[in-house]
């Protein structure tokens, strides 16, 4: 017989010369003993946490091509590109800490395959670190270190090598491409700006409060013809005008000279300049002709549009960030305009996932996540 056992009969012998109050007395005393054992052998003998065994070697690797990409949002095609991009960096600049790590006399590092699924997980979803570690059979800990190391990576290492510049050959391609279809001359690129929704700061959150009634990070972000970026500039509270989140860009200074003869389509919210065409005011008193541009601008324009939509709908994660440090919340944003890229490039179609609708009203989806995931830490 155990100890708790052993006090609980001896607390229920009844004695004949016990007055009702010693009886009542006593009962507390025995409920009290035993909530105390019972909590105490519950501490003695924790219950082992659940998590999935080798989820990538027993589930991940099985899955058909669609589940694959359902789960992911990317194909196996651009997992492979990535991982191969990732060693070459590692081995050429001799980069550590990713391929493998020196021995510390700790666990082994899991394999950097395993690691990537991780990441593209966590990109993919809106799961907590602890929900990703208990899917893929690892610690919070290791799955959150496998997470932030390959953002801080591919930030730092990949994105002036996936997020180019069209070359002056590419840039006549579009501008012949744009002039043969919308007969609009000179276009090399679409500008706009989108707003990430994040929870809101803890230093001067109110500057992250923008005119759509959440707390959100500007992306600004030039566009080609097949939806790829070209350029992008994150990192600016959400209350700054587009305007101004251009003026403090780098291509503010440098889109004369990388437009060259051509020129940048953006909406109203940017000013007019040899470089970039923004549509005439429409005050209803517009010409035909003023009509016509507009609405051929506009058409042109969309793609931007489109790819913030791409963008969005592919990696979850950037539909609202619950991150507190501002600087990790900008290398994830930076993080997904780079993987966006390589799909891009590996011709990873994503496009038959999405509601096109789904982004016609982007503020109220944007309320509605801010509200849901506004709470709790990640």
């Amino acid at each position: 017989m155990d100890l708790v056992e052993k006090t609980a009969s001896f607390l229920i012998i009844e004695d004949p010369d016990t007055s009702d109050e010693e009886d009542s007395d006593e009962e507390n005393i025995g409920s009290s003993l035993l909530l105390l054992f019972s909590s105490t052998n519950q501490c003695i003998l924790p219950q082992d946490r659940h998590r999935q065994k080798n989820y990538t070697g027993n589930v991940a690797l099985h899955f058909r091509v669609d589940e694959f990409k359902t789960f992911f949002r990317v194909s196996r095609i651009s997992v492979e590109c990535l991982r191969g991009k990732i060693s070459e960096i590692c081995v050429e600049q001799n980069v550590s800490g990713i391929l493998c790590r020196h021995s510390t006399g700790g666990s082994p590092q899991i394999p950097l395959e395993d690691r990537l699924l991780i990441f593209l997980w966590y990109m993919a979803s809106m799961d907590k670190y602890a929900a990703i570690a208990d899917r893929f059979g690892v610690s919070e800990s290791t799955a959150s270190y496998a997470i932030r190391n390959l953002i801080t990576f591919i930030h730092d290492y990949l994105l002036n090598i996936i997020i180019l510049w069209p070359t002056p050959q590419e840039q006549q391609e579009m501008k012949d491409m744009y002039m043969e279809l919308k007969h609009f001359p000179g276009v090399v690129g679409m500008i706009d700006g989108t707003h990430i929704s994040i929870k809101k700061p803890s230093i001067r959150g109110i500057d992250y409060y923008n005119r759509k009634d959440y707390y959100s990070i500007v992306l600004q972000a030039v566009v080609r013809e097949d939806l790829r970026f070209t350029n992008i500039f994150a990192g600016f509270p959400g209350k700054v005008h587009d305007a101004r989140v251009l003026r403090q860009s780098p291509l503010f200074q440098n889109g004369q000279a990388l437009c060259g003869e051509g020129h940048l389509l953006g909406d109203s919210a940017y000013p007019n300049m040899s470089w970039l065409l923004t549509p005439f005011r429409d005050n209803g008193r517009l010409t035909n002709v003023q009509l016509h541009y507009n609405y051929t601008h506009s058409s042109i324009r969309s793609t931007v549009e489109r790819a913030f939509g791409l963008l969005k709908g592919r990696f979850t994660r950037l539909q609202h960030i619950n991150q507190n440090e501002v600087e990790s919340i900008i290398h994830t944003i930076v993080t997904g305009c780079i993987l966006h890229n390589i799909c891009i490039m590996n011709d990873d179609n994503f496009r038959e996932f999405l509601n096109d609708d789904q982004y016609l009203n982007n503020c109220q989806v944007q309320k509605i996540l801010m509200r849901i995931y506004s709470t709790g830490d990640q």
